[in-house]
């Protein structure tokens, strides 16, 4: 059985996270959250050892998110927008990745992007055309969508009706292809 694995690259707890727990919320089938904000992720320290021996010398959480990340078909990525650019704690996890670049561990599963951000929505889908997009191609991974959010005040999101239009079809969207 095919199996999603949400991440959610936002320091706190608020419209990203609120947004992939209601997509999480929709779908019937093997799934994960993860909080990164909850996790112990050190920064990469750019030694290369990864690269000779596919595996990072840090131990701390990243351990079992790798484990996590070989293990799902799709990941469903959220994050919100800093400054044209995502969170320190999720560049972390995507520098962190760098063992499964020139493998084919994540090569061929697929990814949708969620982004929420204050401001102009425009600034936003930066997010997904630049630092996102690179992830997803460094490690081969076929992008499904992305979807932005405006959001700029912590629980935004909770009051507007009109964002269901939106996750539902997030989660049509993960049904359609984890079937």
């Amino acid at each position: 059985m095919k199996r999603v694995l949400f991440i959610s690259g936002s320091p706190r707890k608020g419209n990203t996270e609120f947004v992939l727990n209601e997509v999480y919320k929709r779908i019937k089938v093997r799934k994960k959250m993860i909080l990164l904000r909850a996790k112990n992720i050190k920064h990469c320290s750019g030694c290369l050892v990864c690269g000779k021996i596919k595996e990072c010398i840090i131990k701390d959480d990243m351990e079992q998110i790798r484990k996590d990340l070989i293990d799902s078909d799709i990941i469903v990525l959220g994050t919100p927008n800093y400054f044209d650019n995502v969170p320190g704690i999720l560049k972390d996890f995507i520098d962190r990745t760098n063992p499964f670049y020139q493998t084919d561990l994540l090569k061929g599963k697929e990814i949708i992007f969620i982004v929420v951000g204050g401001g102009k929505v425009r600034n936003s889908r930066r997010i997904g055309e630049q630092a996102l997009k690179y992830f997803a191609d460094g490690h081969e991974l076929k992008i499904i969508d992305n979807f932005y959010f405006k959001a700029l005040e912590k629980d935004e999101l909770e009051k507007r009706e009109n964002i269901y239009e939106t996750v539902n079809k997030i989660a049509s969207l993960i049904k359609k292809n984890i079937s």
